[in-house]
């Protein structure tokens, strides 16, 4: 039996091509000021930034609302619980730390929002997949 199915011209024994594409020998990829950087250059920047802890504009609000001092400790402490919650597969995380409670977004390491004696009654966490208490 000899079936036949239309390919756009290319029959049965016609042999497959590579597509021809253009590469750069240099491995430079150009970057939207104008520079040339590698491939490993990018990737250090990306790992650096990071390893940044970030905070969105709302936590930043609540923070100095609700008086929250943020010590290069603490930050460092936060840093850490972090690197927990995403060692076991955390998205958002609710942080406990010095009768304050963070909520951090873990793949971003950026600090959502900020909550001063998160130990009243009332508070409700949603939306969060982990805890982590920090001393």
């Amino acid at each position: 039996m000899n079936i036949k199915f239309p390919l756009g011209g290319i029959g049965a024994n016609t042999p497959v091509q590579p597509i021809q594409q253009s590469y750069r020998k240099d491995n430079k990829q150009p970057l939207h000021n104008g520079q040339d950087v590698s491939f490993k250059q990018l990737l250090n920047q990306e790992l650096i930034r990071s390893d940044k802890l970030n905070f969105s504009q709302h936590a930043s609000q609540r923070i100095q609302e609700r008086g929250l001092k943020m010590t290069p400790e603490l930050v460092g402490k936060m840093s850490d619980a972090i690197e927990q919650a995403a060692a076991k597969g955390s998205k958002q995380s609710l942080l406990l730390i010095q009768n304050a409670a963070y909520i951090v977004n873990v793949p971003t390491r950026t600090v959502i929002t900020a909550l001063d004696d998160p130990f009243k009654q009332g508070h409700v966490f949603t939306a969060i997949d982990s805890a982590v208490c920090i001393e």
